[in-house]
């Protein structure tokens, strides 16, 4: 069992128009499990409101983090491969009237523009990959027991 990176914060103050600087008082998450993923109650030092947030253990964060990976990989070869699909098999001139065929435009839309947005997606599985550290939503505990995701002046602060 160890203590994941992010912490719980309670935001003290905001300053600033442009530029915002943001106070916090942070506390640490509940421990991680030996397996699985648990869901912990976690009470607010600084107003006494009442969360709910799910740690993973190591294992299965390790997983999510190989798996967005190996997705991020995936969608940046397939892109290449469109992109080569698009600007070297499909555009091919066959003859003088090269710009009336209605191939190209169809090549375009089925492999062109899935070759743009494809590196993107890969692009932020890869980040995502290298940033996600095991640990689920925050949940505010209402007076009444029901749960919400509206954790107003509450927020994860990630690990840099």
């Amino acid at each position: 069992m160890d203590q994941p990176r992010t912490m719980f914060a309670h935001v003290l103050s905001v300053q600033g128009v442009a530029v915002m600087v943001t106070n916090h008082r942070v506390q640490p998450l509940p421990m991680r499990p030996a397996e699985g993923s648990s869901t912990g109650r976690l009470v607010c030092q600084a107003c006494g409101r009442q969360f709910l947030v799910t740690v993973h253990s190591r294992t299965r964060t390790t997983a999510k983090r190989v798996r967005y990976f190996v997705l991020g990989l995936a969608g940046l070869a397939l892109a290449a491969l469109l992109l080569w699909l698009t600007f070297d098999v499909a555009m091919q001139p066959d003859g003088s009237d090269a710009d009336m065929d209605p191939d190209i435009a169809s090549w375009f839309v089925y492999t062109g523009i899935p070759g743009v947005l494809l590196p993107l997606l890969g692009l932020g599985y890869l980040i995502n990959a290298r940033k996600y550290d095991g640990v689920g939503k925050l949940r505010l505990i209402d007076e009444d027991g029901t749960t919400s995701i509206r954790t107003a002046g509450h927020k994860l602060l990630p690990s840099r």
